[in-house]
């Protein structure tokens, strides 16, 4: 697999910091990711091609290739900016508050056709799927960091302890949302993002019982 998905994502961002805005470069990155999305959206990421996204933006492929180096880098770089969400979330002023934004950003994230059509093709890794995981292992890492900027704000704050993993806990904030709408296939209301948030900010307050109190 040629190239680096996430350095062909920052070459993309090098080469939009030196085009003049509605310059054509920039024109035709945003037509190349708006066809990426919909062959997305329409045949998910194992069948879509290079070739097809080019002919509906109405690109050379070698244009593709070039800027964006491969399927997993085109699509990653099409997550990147889209779900442009990836800076921190809103700060309220609060755990709580600033828990329910992530919480309904992951839920607009849920909804969003070629999102959607990009869960329906992951499973457990297998060689048959490395190229999806491979996307998606560009994707998480700068979504995790823009998320975790809420818990680094709570730690800052004094609502989470010092030694809080981020990783882990956004682990535990997504996981309901994902089982809730692709498990059970139930709405993700308001009622059940504020749930979730205080189930968690109440696990987040505890504290594991130390050894000697385990022992007995």
């Amino acid at each position: 697999m040629a190239g680096d998905p996430l350095e062909n994502v920052r070459h993309l961002h090098a080469d939009a910091a030196t085009v003049r805005p509605g310059g054509r470069t920039a024109r035709v990155g945003e037509a190349v990711i708006d066809a990426t999305l919909a062959e997305l959206t329409e045949v998910g990421y194992g069948a879509l091609r290079i070739d097809a996204v080019a002919a509906r933006a109405g690109v050379n492929k070698t244009t593709i290739y070039r800027r964006w180096g491969n399927k997993v880098g085109l699509v990653s770089t099409a997550l990147i900016e889209r779900r442009g969400e990836l800076l921190p979330p809103a700060d309220t002023g609060t755990l709580r508050g600033d828990l329910l934004e992530l919480l309904k950003e992951i839920r607009l994230g849920l909804q969003t056709p070629w999102v959607a059509a990009l869960l329906r093709e992951t499973g457990p890794r297998t060689a048959e799927n490395s190229d999806l995981y491979e996307l998606l292992d560009a994707f998480w890492p700068a979504r995790f960091r823009a998320s975790g900027a809420i818990l680094v704000r709570a730690v800052e704050r004094g609502e989470l302890p010092p030694d809080t993993d981020p990783d882990f806990l956004l682990e535990v904030i997504s996981g309901p949302l994902y089982f809730r709408l692709l498990m059970l296939g139930r709405p993700l209301d308001d009622a059940f993002l504020e749930r979730t948030a205080d189930v968690i900010l109440n696990g987040t307050r505890a504290r594991p019982p130390a050894a000697g109190d385990r022992n007995a």
